[in-house]
């Protein structure tokens, strides 16, 4: 939101996001993916690959959008951005 938003806009839209997150947890969707963990490409789909000083080929530097599951199946996959 931008800086000079309404508060009460931003907060209603940070209330909106607890209640849909809790409603998807109570179904069993949960999600899943974060920087750090190696790459599954069952699990992930990768958007970029590129060295990285520091890190393992194959490591998640950075999760541009959440992976979801339900019941141990994909519903989404994690779209990622993978150390080369």
């Amino acid at each position: 939101a931008a800086a000079d938003a309404d508060e009460g806009l931003i907060e209603g839209l940070r209330l909106v996001q607890r209640e849909l997150l809790g409603a998807l947890e109570r179904a069993g969707v949960e999600p899943y993916g974060s920087a750090g963990e190696q790459f599954d490409p069952e699990l992930h789909e990768a958007v970029a690959q590129r060295p990285f000083d520091g890190r393992e080929p194959g490591e998640i530097v950075e999760v541009y959008q959440s992976g979801y599951r339900l019941a141990g199946g994909v519903i989404r996959p994690a779209r990622v951005l993978v150390a080369g």
